[in-house]
């Protein structure tokens, strides 16, 4: 005889409509995009967002249209109009589910099904976010520009960026924090340690992203959620082992026809093998958009500047004369006298450096002897001779690690 399911409360029922409804809203398009050849549906569902946040800004919130373009932020106007409108959208769903489907009792399956998939989508990003660690894509090492900037002069999301990125080590092992948890979802068996694996290492990047101002709060936030959303139904059980109480073992999943359980199977094998292509195409692409290091790489302290034919002497009221060259990964950067650092896309070889500087293009020649640099070229209309000396690698990245300290080294 077919067990029939507990009735769920008038409450429980309308909090999982309106949850069900923010968590639908909040993730699609996925899995579009994640699977080969479904780009263009997730592009026209990213379209019609765009119509409706536009359409909510202006009618209901009457402020300009916010534009989709987020630069790297996922806290832009654009994102809070679109919570917005999701939380709209929710509460009018919710009450039209409630008004037709008032008899049902519970929402036990579309739950289960529900949880499956925000197992899939927390995995995706915790595999993504924590392969960018491992890989050295979200935090790469300090740049010599980095490393010649005051700290009183870095933002709060300048100073975690500098933090994470001068121990190699301990951004592997965030990484990793997260790469462990990615893989636990993937299996129901294991998915309960995942989650809860998951709830730690979220509630710390939470803390990290609203202590440092670090523009991925909503998104964040909505990890975490779906964290706690995916532990919550065993949270009683797990309440009563940890307080030492005898807790009976989960039935088996309700096994489907044969039929249907090679097609779960194939969906499975679908989604999961779409994440390794999408993350190795992810790594890959990372890897090849950072240029390689130059061979001038560090900051080099101007010794002798002469423009025009002239020496100047290092004045501080002086435009024209150079404090420093700092030389990184795709980019020279320009200490001027008065402590203003202007920076220059560039491109150097074993003798030339060419400098972009907006619509023009300068070429300068250069000759190094050791620690040593002699750079002739034209620049902002002057001819320029100049002398510098490589400055020693800085304490944060020489230091290293002991085993042994004697007294604590803190400078």
């Amino acid at each position: 005889m077919t067990r029939m399911p507990a009735r769920w409360s008038l409450g429980k029922r309308i909090a999982f409509r309106f949850g069900f409804l923010v968590a639908v809203l909040q993730i699609v398009p996925f899995p579009l995009g994640l699977i080969p050849g479904t780009w263009r549906l997730r592009a026209l569902v990213y379209q019609l967002w765009d119509c409706g946040v536009v359409w909510t800004a202006r009618v209901i919130l009457g402020i300009p249209a916010p534009s989709q373009i987020n630069h790297g932020s996922g806290d832009t106007t654009w994102h809070y109009v679109q919570l917005l409108l999701i939380g709209i959208l929710a509460v009018a769903g919710t009450l039209a589910w409630s008004i037709l489907d008032r008899k049902r009792a519970s929402y036990a399956r579309l739950a289960g099904t529900a949880i499956v998939v925000l197992r899939y989508f927390l995995a995706m990003m915790l595999l993504h976010y924590g392969f960018a660690k491992v890989f050295a894509i979200q935090f790469v090492d300090l740049s010599p520009t980095r490393l010649d900037q005051r700290v009183g002069d870095m933002s709060p999301m300048g100073m975690l960026w500098s933090f994470m990125g001068s121990s190699r080590a301990y951004t592997m092992f965030g990484g990793w924090m997260e790469v462990v948890p990615g893989l636990l979802l993937l299996w129901r068996r294991t998915s309960m340690l995942g989650a809860l694996a998951a709830i730690a290492v979220l509630t710390n990047i939470v803390m990290m992203n609203f202590s440092y101002d670090v523009p991925v709060k909503l998104f964040s936030l909505q990890l975490l959620v779906y964290s706690i959303a995916i532990a919550a139904p065993q949270s009683m059980r797990l309440l009563a082992a940890a307080l030492g109480y005898r807790v009976e073992e989960l039935p088996l999943r309700v096994r489907m026809t044969p039929s249907w359980e090679r097609v779960r199977w194939i969906v499975k094998l679908v989604i999961i093998g779409s994440m390794v292509l999408g993350l190795t195409q992810f790594v890959d692409r990372a890897r090849d958009w950072r240029p390689p290091p130059t061979p001038l790489h560090g900051i080099w302290q101007v010794e002798s500047f002469v423009a025009d034919g002239v020496e100047r002497p290092p004045l501080l009221t002086d435009p024209v004369r150079w404090r420093k060259l700092i030389v990184s990964r795709g980019f020279v950067t320009i200490r001027e006298m008065a402590d203003t650092r202007v920076h220059h896309p560039a491109q150097i070889d074993a003798t030339t450096i060419r400098v972009q500087r907006g619509l023009i293009d300068e070429v300068w020649s250069y000759t190094r002897v050791e620690d040593q640099l002699v750079l002739e070229g034209r620049h902002r209309g002057h001819e320029l001779r100049v002398t510098l000396r490589l400055e020693p690698e800085p304490l944060l990245t020489s230091r290293g690690f002991h085993w042994i300290n004697d007294e604590p080294f803190n400078r």
